[in-house]
C-alpha cells in the first residue's frame, strides 16, 4: 500500500503541489488575518459581504426547504424568475459545500470554497500545461502557482462566481487541443464547454472569444495544408455547436431573461478611443499594484509574476519556435492587450456593457495566455540563449523604469513594492538564464521557491489593502433577522410582505426567505427598477429598496409587517442593527411581537397579493419624478374616485440659512454658500397641526454625495443614493410637536430639487383601503411559482389587479379555462373575469424557453450517445 502511494506520488507530484501549494498559501494568509472560523474576521467584503453571501443562504434555502424558488421567488424585490440568477450567480458545483455548513457558519463554507478554487485553478493549469507543453514536474509547478495566484484572482478573489472561469479555462483549452491535434476525446471539448457555459454563462462568453483566437493559433503553429485547416475549422464549429445544445436548457430560458434585464442596458454609443494612456497597464506587473480604488475603476490586474513576464518576452526571441507560429502569437497578443485599452473591444468582450465596477473582467484570459507563451518558451529554451535574455532584460528594465519615474501618478504603486519587484526579477532571470549543468536542479528548486515567494507576497500585499466584514458586524444583524423570520412565521403562516426598517444588505429577503420588497443583482428586469423609481423608492440598474414607503404604497403592495430596531434604551447593550430608513408611520400600525433587538408591527390596512380593482386602473400613466401623483392616481383609480387628492402640500413655519444665500421659493431652488471655510446650513422648522402622516420629498440632487440632513438634531435614516425623487416619512401622530429639519451642504452650492413637504389625508386614505378590502379575493401560495386566487364577482367584468411583477412565463387559468393577462401599470398583472358568481384563478409560472432549451439539450444528449457508440468500433481497430 505504502509503495502504491510511493509510486502515485512520484507520477503526479506536480498536479498535487500545484494544487495544495496555492491552497495552503492562501490559507496561511487568511488565518494570519483571522478569518472565521479562525479569528473574529471574515472574508466578506464589498459584493461579497453585501450581495453573494444571501444568494448562498438562498442557495441552501431553496435546495433544503424551497425547490421551486430555483424558478421564481417573490423573495425578489415584488417577485420575480430566478433561473437567470442561478445562471449568473449559483451554478458552480463548489457551492454544493454549503449544504454540510449550517445557515449560521456561511462564512465558514465561503473560506473552505476560496481556498479550494484556489488549489483547483493550480491544478487545473498544471494539467493543461504539462500535458500540452510537455515541461518539467518543477517548470509546472513554477506556472501553475504563478496562474493561481495571478493578479486577476487575488484581486477579484471576493467575486466568488467568477473564479470557477479560471479553472475551467485550461481545461477547455486541452481538450481542444486533444479534438484537433490529437484526434482523441472527441466529447471532451464539447462537456466541457457545455459545463462552463452551464456554470457561468457571463465568463464562458469570454472564454468563446479566447477559444477563437486560441483554435487560429493552434492552427496556425501546427499548419500542414488547407484541406487539413477546414476539417480542424469544421471540428471546432461542429463541437461548439454540440456544447451550446447541451447547455441549452440553461442558456434559452437564461438569454431571454437577459433579454429583460442587463440587455436593455447595452452600450448604443460606442466611442473609438484609448480609455486611458496604454502604457499605464504596465504599471501593474508590479508586485502589490491592488488596492480599494482599483475596484470601481481601475486599471487592468494582469501580474504574473516575473518567471512569467520574462517567458513571455523571451518567447518571441526562441529560435526554436516557428515564425509562423511567433507572428500568430504576436496578434494575438496584439488583440488582447489592444482590447485592455480599446473602449470598443473592450465592451465587445463585456457584452457591449461597460462593468459597473471591476473593470477589464477578462484579463485573466490575457495572464492564461501569456504563462501559456512562457511555458512554450521553457520548453523550446536551449543555451546558449543571449537573444531571449537580453530581449526579457531590456523589456522588464523599462517596465520597471516607467513605472519608477511615473510612480507619482498611480496611488497603488510605493517604492517598497518596486524594489521588491526588482529583487525579484533579478532573481529570476538570472536563474532562469545561467545555466548549472552540475547542480540543474538545485537550479530549478531555487527557481520554483523564487517564483513562489514573488506571487505570495503579491497577493498578501494586495489583500492587505482591503477591510473586511469582523464576524460580528455579519452575525448580528443576520441572527436578527433569522429570529425575525422564525417569529414572523409563528405569527403568520399566510402570504404577505414584510417590510423592513432596518437592514443588513438589500438581499435579506432571499436569505432569510421574506418577501421584503428590497434586491440586488446584476440580472435585474429593468421594469422593477423603473417602477421603484416612480414609486419613491431608491433605485439603481441593478437594485431597488424599499425603504420609503407610505402608509398607500405599504397597503396597496401587501407590506403586511414590518420589523424596525428597538430603541437603545430598550436592549442591554445597544443597539447593533442599521436603521435603514425613518418611519413614524410605525406608530399608526400594530406592534404584535418582538425578539431581542427588534419589534414586529402589523399593517391591518395591506391588502393581498390581488385585490378587485375599477376597471379604470386600465387606464394608469405613468409618472416619472412624481411619486406623490404616481400614489394618488393608483389609489383614486383602483377605487373608482378619481377626483381624490390624498397629499395636501405645506409651507414651513421658519426656515433658518446659515451661511446660505437667501431666496423666498425653496422648491427647485439653488442656494449657494457664502464663505466656503465656513458650514453651510438650511434649518427647516414645522409643527405639526394633526396626528396626519408627513412626508418630504426629495429629488435626486438632494443624494448624499450632495447634503447631509438631520431629523431634530439626529442624523435622517435615509438610503444615501437615488436617482429618482424619494418620499421621506418625517411625522406621524406629532400634532403640536415642532419638527426640525436642517440640511448641510457638501458642496459650493445645493439644488433643493422637488424639495416639497405634504400632509397625507390619513382618514381618507384607510376610508378607500377600507373599500378596496371589503371584497378581496382569498390568495393562496401552492409554491413559489403557482397560487390560487378565489372570490365571488358581484358583476359581469371584474378587474383583479395584481402586485405581481408582469412576465411572459405567467400563464393564467379561470375556473379551469385559460385566459390572457393584462400588463397594468407598466408593471402588474391583471386579469379580467367575466360573469358574476364563484370565481376561481389559477396562476403557474413556466420560464419562457424552459422546455424548447430541454428538448434541445436531450438532442445534443442523444447526439453524444451516437458518437460514442460510432466511436467503440475506430477505437477497437485502433488498438
Amino acid at each position: 500500500m505504502k509503495t502504491k502511494i510511493s509510486n502515485f506520488f512520484k507520477l503526479n507530484y506536480a498536479f498535487i503541489l500545484s494544487f495544495f501549494i496555492p491552497l495552503f498559501l492562501m490559507s496561511c494568509y487568511f488565518i494570519s488575518r483571522q478569518m472565521y472560523p479562525f479569528g473574529s474576521n471574515s472574508l466578506l467584503t464589498v459584493d461579497l459581504g453585501q450581495q453573494y453571501v444571501d444568494f448562498f443562504a438562498f442557495f441552501r434555502n431553496t435546495l433544503l426547504h424551497h425547490p421551486s424558488s430555483f424558478f421564481y421567488s417573490f423573495s425578489k424585490a415584488l417577485g420575480g424568475e430566478m433561473l437567470g440568477e442561478w445562471a449568473y450567480y449559483l451554478l458552480s458545483p463548489f457551492n454544493l459545500l454549503l449544504l454540510l455548513f449550517p445557515a449560521k457558519n456561511i462564512d465558514a463554507a465561503i473560506f473552505l470554497i476560496t481556498i479550494l478554487k484556489y488549489g483547483s485553478t493550480g491544478l487545473s493549469f498544471a494539467w493543461f500545461i504539462k500535458k500540452t507543453q510537455m515541461l518539467t514536474d518543477l517548470k509546472v509547478i513554477m506556472l501553475s502557482v504563478s496562474y493561481a495566484l495571478m493578479g486577476w484572482f487575488v484581486s477579484y478573489q471576493l467575486n466568488l462566481l467568477w473564479l470557477d472561469a479560471a479553472i475551467l479555462l485550461p481545461l477547455v483549452c486541452y481538450f481542444l487541443n486533444r479534438l484537433l491535434l490529437d484526434q482523441k476525446q472527441r466529447l471532451g471539448f464539447s462537456i466541457v464547454l457545455a459545463l462552463t457555459l452551464i456554470i457561468n454563462y457571463y465568463m464562458a462568453y469570454m472564454i468563446c472569444i479566447f477559444l477563437a483566437l486560441y483554435f487560429f493559433w493552434l492552427s496556425v503553429s501546427n499548419w500542414t495544408d488547407f484541406k487539413s485547416f477546414v476539417s480542424r475549422l469544421l471540428k471546432f464549429i461542429s463541437a461548439s455547436i454540440l456544447a451550446a445544445g447541451l447547455a441549452a436548457v440553461i442558456i434559452l430560458p437564461t438569454f431571454y431573461s437577459l433579454l429583460k434585464s442587463k440587455g436593455q442596458y447595452t452600450q448604443q454609443v460606442i466611442h473609438f478611443k484609448f480609455e486611458y494612456f496604454p502604457f499605464k497597464m504596465l504599471a501593474k506587473l508590479v508586485i502589490g499594484t491592488f488596492n480599494f480604488q482599483q475596484m470601481p475603476s481601475g486599471l487592468p490586474n494582469i501580474f504574473l509574476g516575473s518567471l512569467g513576464l520574462i517567458g513571455f518576452i523571451a518567447y518571441f526571441g526562441v529560435k526554436q519556435i516557428a515564425g509562423r507560429e511567433k507572428v500568430a502569437a504576436l496578434l494575438i497578443s496584439a488583440f488582447l492587450f489592444l482590447s485592455l485599452c480599446f473602449e470598443p473591444l473592450d465592451l465587445f468582450w463585456h457584452g457591449m456593457q461597460f462593468p459597473v465596477w471591476y473593470p477589464y473582467r477578462f484579463s485573466f484570459i490575457v495572464t492564461f495566455w501569456m504563462l501559456l507563451l512562457a511555458g512554450r518558451a521553457l520548453t523550446k529554451l536551449t543555451w546558449p540563449c543571449w537573444g531571449p535574455a537580453s530581449s526579457s532584460l531590456i523589456i522588464y528594465a523599462a517596465i520597471l523604469g516607467y513605472t519608477y519615474l511615473n510612480r507619482h501618478q498611480f496611488s497603488f504603486v510605493t517604492t517598497k513594492n518596486l524594489w521588491l519587484s526588482c529583487f525579484f526579477a533579478t532573481i529570476i532571470w538570472l536563474l532562469l538564464f545561467i545555466h548549472w549543468h552540475s547542480v540543474n536542479f538545485i537550479k530549478w528548486l531555487l527557481l520554483l521557491a523564487a517564483v513562489v515567494a514573488e506571487v505570495t507576497i503579491n497577493a498578501y500585499f494586495s489583500l492587505n489593502n482591503l477591510s473586511y466584514l469582523s464576524q460580528k458586524e455579519y452575525q448580528q444583524p443576520t441572527n436578527s433577522l433569522a429570529a425575525d423570520a422564525k417569529k414572523l412565521k409563528q405569527l403568520d403562516h399566510g402570504f404577505y410582505r414584510t417590510g423592513q426598517v432596518y437592514s443588513r444588505t438589500k438581499n435579506d429577503g432571499i436569505a432569510h426567505d421574506l418577501y421584503a420588497g428590497s434586491y440586488f443583482s446584476s440580472a435585474m428586469e429593468k421594469s422593477i427598477p423603473d417602477f421603484y423609481g416612480q414609486l419613491g423608492d431608491p433605485d439603481g440598474d441593478n437594485y431597488v429598496t424599499y425603504s420609503n414607503g407610505t402608509l398607500i404604497s405599504d397597503a396597496l403592495l401587501g407590506m403586511k409587517y414590518f420589523i424596525a430596531p428597538k430603541q437603545l434604551g430598550q436592549t442591554n447593550n445597544g443597539q447593533p442593527l442599521n436603521q435603514l430608513t425613518e418611519k413614524p408611520d410605525l406608530k399608526t400600525y400594530q406592534k404584535v411581537g418582538s425578539t431581542k433587538l427588534t419589534e414586529i408591527y402589523r399593517n391591518s390596512n395591506s391588502l393581498p397579493f390581488a385585490y378587485l380593482a375599477n376597471q379604470q386602473l386600465l387606464q394608469f400613466k405613468n409618472y416619472y419624478d412624481d411619486p406623490i401623483n404616481f400614489q394618488t392616481q393608483w389609489l383614486a383609480q383602483a377605487t373608482g374616485h378619481l377626483s381624490d387628492q390624498y397629499f395636501v402640500p405645506q409651507n414651513f413655519n421658519e426656515v433658518v440659512f446659515q451661511n446660505v444665500n437667501q431666496q423666498l421659493k425653496l422648491t427647485d431652488a439653488v442656494f449657494k454658500r457664502k464663505n466656503l471655510g465656513k458650514v453651510s446650513q438650511i434649518i427647516f422648522k414645522f409643527t405639526p397641526t394633526t396626528n396626519d402622516s408627513y412626508y418630504l420629498t426629495l429629488g435626486a440632487s438632494l443624494d448624499s454625495d450632495n447634503a447631509t440632513f438631520y431629523l431634530n438634531n439626529q442624523p435622517l435614516s435615509q438610503y444615501e443614493t437615488f436617482r429618482h425623487t424619494v418620499v421621506v416619512n418625517l411625522a406621524n401622530h406629532a400634532k403640536g410637536q415642532e419638527i426640525v429639519l436642517t440640511v448641510k451642504f457638501k458642496k459650493p452650492s445645493l439644488w433643493l430639487n422637488h424639495f416639497v413637504l405634504y400632509r397625507m389625508k390619513n382618514q381618507l386614505v384607510e376610508k378607500r383601503i377600507r373599500q378596496l378590502k371589503s371584497q378581496q379575493p382569498q390568495v393562496k401560495k401552492l409554491s413559489e411559482r403557482s397560487l390560487t386566487i378565489n372570490f365571488k364577482s358581484t358583476k359581469q367584468k371584474q378587474l383583479v389587479a395584481t402586485t405581481i411583477p408582469y412576465a411572459q412565463g405567467w400563464q393564467a387559468k379561470i375556473n379551469g379555462q385559460k385566459t390572457s393577462l393584462k400588463k397594468i401599470q407598466g408593471m402588474f398583472i391583471g386579469i379580467m373575469t367575466h360573469g358574476k358568481g364563484r370565481q376561481r384563478i389559477t396562476l403557474i409560472y413556466q420560464p419562457p424557453y424552459l422546455m424548447l432549451g430541454l428538448i434541445i439539450t436531450l438532442i445534443s444528449l442523444g447526439c453524444c450517445l451516437i458518437v460514442t457508440w460510432l466511436w467503440q468500433p475506430v477505437k477497437r481497430r485502433n488498438r
